[in-house]
């Protein structure tokens, strides 16, 4: 019965540590970015997020993921005029991107054991002056979905 207490204290004790770790190394990651900046980064590690982004001229976004998920919302956010990148590293884990209608989005992605679903827009239904965000995705033992949210039309 020691042995079992023993153990049981040791189990909470290890993943205890690695959650304070994991959350330290998300925080270094993101460092003083935050999703209303137009530059920005975010981590989930051990655990899950969502995070909306409202940014005025976003550029940039870089995304990693370890044995946890993020759900970013780029639908309340504008694009520059240049457009903008989004950086998705995940490894044992997902991530969901929920874009506006109007975006062209194009990816490219490298996976190994997992996969990436692009649910968006026909860019041939779009304007060809439609804002760009081009995605970098990386996957290992994951999965990523990028998917747009319909246009209102006015």
């Amino acid at each position: 019965m020691k042995k079992l207490a023993r153990t049981l204290i040791t189990v909470v004790a290890v993943s205890i540590a690695v959650r304070l770790v994991g959350r330290e190394m998300a925080k270094r990651f993101q460092g003083d970015t935050h999703p209303d900046n137009d530059t920005f980064r975010v981590m989930a590690f051990l655990g899950g997020s969502s995070i909306s982004s409202h940014a005025l001229s976003l550029r940039s976004i870089q995304a990693k993921v370890r044995a946890g998920g993020i759900n970013l919302d780029l639908t309340g956010a504008t694009l520059s005029p240049e457009g903008a990148h989004l950086d998705i590293d995940v490894m044992a884990g997902g991530m969901e991107v929920t874009v506006p209608g109007g975006w062209r989005v194009y990816v490219v992605q490298q996976v190994e054991k997992g996969e990436v679903e692009v649910d968006v827009t026909d860019p041939a239904t779009l304007p060809t002056d439609a804002p760009v965000l081009t995605v970098q995705a990386e996957v290992r033992a994951g999965g990523v979905t990028i998917k747009a949210r319909p246009r209102v039309l006015a």
